[in-house]
């Protein structure tokens, strides 16, 4: 698994060698940037291949010197919460091969990144005290319908990753998912709107 580092959390990992990506699969990369969001340090971690975004807040010193370990158990935890069992979460992380710390995953990944900086920004609920996995932020975050990097269709990350899972092998396939196709759409629209 390669964890991409934006220039903020590599300016946060001071003691960690940050290394070139070795052109992983983009299910199993994940890019990691650092910003404030209402006052508070916001880690997003996002899927390369998908723009699945995990946020994460108050993040203790000890984890930012462990930083690929705490990065793996977060995505471990959130696999968990989206039902995956225990198996088919070893599965991901054994075909995702050793944690390495890495540049980021291209511009189309920063930009999706960004994206979610910005769509954060408009979230209208306070971040939760206490807590460290920011569940509605990420719920909300993920219900943005984008194009990313891993696919050719318009959907919502969180879909996306179910479906990179599926195409894995590692999760049985689904009825299809919500993708939308937005020339098909608009073409079968055409002229009902006026």
């Amino acid at each position: 698994m390669e964890i991409g580092a934006t220039k903020a959390v590599q300016d946060r990992l001071k003691t960690i060698k940050i290394e070139e990506s070795k052109g992983a699969s983009l299910v199993f990369c994940w890019d990691t940037h650092l910003t404030k969001i209402k006052g508070r340090n916001v880690l997003f971690i996002v899927n390369a291949s998908n723009r699945y975004t995990i946020a994460m807040t108050d993040i203790e010193p000890r984890n930012w010197n462990y930083y690929a370990m705490y990065i793996s158990r977060v995505i471990y935890g959130v696999m968990q919460e989206m039902g995956y069992s225990e198996e088919q979460i070893r599965q991901y992380f054994k075909m995702s091969g050793d944690t390495t710390v890495t540049k980021t995953h291209g511009k189309k990944a920063v930009g999706g990144i960004n994206r979610m900086v910005m769509d954060a920004q408009y979230f209208d609920k306070k971040l939760e005290k206490e807590t460290k996995y920011q569940w509605e932020l990420s719920e909300y975050l993920n219900r943005d319908i984008c194009q990313p990097e891993g696919f050719d269709a318009y959907g919502y990350p969180s879909e996306l990753f179910k479906l990179d899972i599926e195409r894995l092998g590692i999760a049985a396939k689904r009825k299809p998912a919500k993708v939308i196709d937005f020339a098909q759409y608009i073409e079968n629209n055409r002229g009902t709107n006026d």
